[in-house]
């Protein structure tokens, strides 16, 4: 059933799944794939200054596998459903201190609305927990962003504010407890 994935030696222990969709770190090899699934919402809502490069996705695999190898504060998984080898997505952890993370998630066009990045999420962040030592979740958000912001308030998270942003908007941010993660279910069970 996942005899599709790339496996890699040093991180195949952090590949995570829920029967419907893997967590698997990025390999070198997924760039071309990564950077194809890259559109207009994306950039809107994640506020790149343009478009990507293959280069700049080559330097964020290189950079997330760092980080994997080393233990570092930077956890990244693309996402892809259990039945099928294309890529759909991406979520992400940083460690924040304070047992503190940050989650973010991209799905790409063609798999949106179909609960990927809910599944993605709670799977990320049992491992935030477990793994990381993590008691609460940041999640931050643009305004506009209906989805994100469903997803937020799907896995129990609550709006504490706002925060300037990178790019000098202001993101909405959540904070989820993690305790709380441990009994949901995943939609459809």
């Amino acid at each position: 059933m996942l005899a599709h994935l790339t496996y890699i030696p040093r991180v195949i222990e952090h590949m995570l799944t829920d029967g419907v969709v893997v967590l698997q770190p990025l390999a070198t090899v997924d760039a071309a794939e990564w950077l194809a699934g890259e559109d207009d919402e994306q950039v809107r809502w994640f506020e790149f200054p343009r478009r990507s490069l293959l280069s700049d996705v080559q330097r964020f695999i290189d950079e997330s596998q760092t980080s994997w190898r080393s233990g570092g504060d930077h956890r990244h998984w693309a996402i892809r459903w259990v039945e099928s080898a294309p890529i759909v997505g991406g979520i992400d952890l940083r460690r924040l201190g304070d047992d503190e993370v940050n989650l973010s998630c991209v799905v790409f066009a063609p798999h949106r609305r179909q609960g990927v990045a809910g599944r993605a999420s709670l799977l990320a962040l049992r491992y935030a927990a477990k793994v990381l030592g993590a008691t609460t979740a940041l999640i931050k958000l643009l305004p506009g962003n209906v989805p994100s912001r469903r997803l937020a308030e799907g896995l129990g998270a609550t709006l504490i504010g706002t925060a300037p942003s990178d790019a000098g908007a202001t993101h909405l941010v959540y904070r989820v407890a993690l305790q709380d993660l441990a009994q949901r279910r995943q939609p459809g069970e």
